[in-house]
């Protein structure tokens, strides 16, 4: 049986819409650096797809997993190779190369994706689309309690 992150990996690089789809709950939301605070499964449906009109062929591999004891959180870390020959929402393709490596924080109930939180190891990506005039959230608050919090 496949992992959460093996399913993830190889729906999102193969557009396998549905299976990307079941590992989703309806009401999931994503934080990501292109999408902050993305509500709902068929929003992030439409992200993942408009990925793939920009990175057309990428491909990903997995690198780590791991998940807590009672399967209600887990991280994956997986990188994936990507070169830029579609439009990114109206943008013109900028034929840029490059390796991102990104680390998905997720929560999940009864084994769906209810809150997903993506960190990126390289600004190549974000640079790109900074360049093209994407704004980026200057705030991003954790949506998760702290656990602990110090200041110096």
């Amino acid at each position: 049986m496949s992992s959460l992150g093996e399913k993830f990996v190889v729906a999102w690089a193969t557009q396998d819409w549905d299976a990307l789809a079941e590992l989703y709950d309806e009401d999931v939301i994503l934080y990501a650096p292109f999408a902050w605070k993305v509500a709902g499964r068929a929003t992030i449906l439409k992200v993942a797809v408009q990925f793939h009109l920009t990175y057309p062929g990428l491909r990903a591999a997995l690198h780590d997993e791991f998940h807590n004891a009672d399967n209600t959180r887990a991280v994956f870390r997986y990188s994936w190779d990507w070169h830029n020959t579609g439009p990114f929402y109206g943008q013109p393709a900028t034929d840029e190369r490059g390796t991102t490596i990104e680390t998905h924080t997720v929560r999940l109930r009864d084994g769906r994706i209810t809150e997903q939180i993506v960190s990126t190891n390289n600004l190549a990506l974000i640079s790109l689309q900074l360049g093209r005039g994407v704004e980026f959230p200057l705030v991003t608050p954790d949506p998760a309690l702290a656990i602990v919090s110090a200041a110096g």
